[in-house]
């Protein structure tokens, strides 16, 4: 039985919600398992851990910890991602329980306050500016250890290739030096890894494929320059072809015809006295 907390702060951005509430029926059809793997390896839970996913989407990381015996607190801001996960719980009988939280949200509220959990860690799901509030946050929920992942280069949310062609400036984030700022202040000691993943670009029509695309330009409107070269871009590069999902299963799907690769930063830290690991 899933528990959810209900609230949500103003600054939640409602079109982001949206955006990944439309992505999560094909989101655990195209998950990545080298990347879950890469991530378990650093996490090194011990027998019976309870962990806290924030940001946990359809169960990725959430529905393999859970199977390895985990309690898991999987948490989301997509109501849709959390309907797959809970139907996917509920399938196996796994200790998952699923809540309704953002970032910004009042986590105690939700029973995932101060040592509420032995892990807790964020999963490519910490995309914002201002990190060091919500660093603490996990710093506080979790008994022993923390990590996130941020990314260090463009985030998946931009694509360089597709910004220079119009002219506009790629932003690089400065999330690993902000979160490592964080730490800092709190006294943690981190520890760091990286990996370089490619995101699957695969819609079911070239709309939504297009619509897609224009959120990797940035949110500024277009000018009608912009606007021209980017309509080329898109009838250039976005091509149709049969897909192979990790099940095996073929699918004519609208895809990008080139590589969108993300460098990731692993930093994780011990909330006890004591080393990581």
């Amino acid at each position: 039985m899933s528990t959810r907390s209900r609230g949500r702060e103003e600054s939640t951005k409602r079109d982001s919600r949206e955006y990944w509430n439309k992505r999560a029926a094909n989101f655990t059809r195209f998950a990545t398992g080298e990347y879950e793997q890469w991530l378990m390896q650093l996490l090194a839970l011990n027998p019976g851990e309870v962990v806290l996913d924030m940001g946990c989407a359809t169960g990725t990381l959430a529905v393999p910890l859970a199977r390895a015996g985990h309690h898991v607190h999987a948490c989301d801001f997509a109501e849709a991602m959390l309907e797959i996960l809970d139907e996917r719980a509920a399938a196996e009988q796994l200790p998952i329980s699923s809540h309704l939280l953002a970032w910004e949200d009042d986590w105690e509220a939700a029973g995932l306050g101060a040592n509420s959990v032995d892990v807790a860690f964020a999963s490519r799901s910490l995309m914002t500016e201002a990190v060091a509030p919500f660093i603490a946050k996990l710093d506080s929920a979790a008994r022993s250890r923390a990590a996130v992942v941020v990314p260090a280069s463009l985030p998946p949310s931009s694509d360089p290739r597709l910004l220079t062609y119009l002219g506009r400036t790629a932003k690089h984030p400065r999330n690993p030096r902000k979160v490592l700022r964080a730490l800092r202040a709190l006294g943690r000691v981190p520890v760091t890894a990286s990996t370089t993943t490619f995101r699957p670009m695969r819609f079911d029509s070239f709309d939504e494929a297009r619509s897609d695309l224009r959120r990797l330009a940035r949110s500024e409107p277009f000018t009608v320059r912009e606007q021209r070269l980017f309509d080329d871009y898109a009838t250039q590069h976005l091509t149709r072809k049969v897909v192979q999902s990790p099940t095996g299963e073929d699918r004519q799907m609208w895809v990008l015809d080139y590589p969108l690769p993300v460098t990731w930063v692993f930093i994780g830290w011990r909330t006890e006295e004591s080393e990581w690991g």
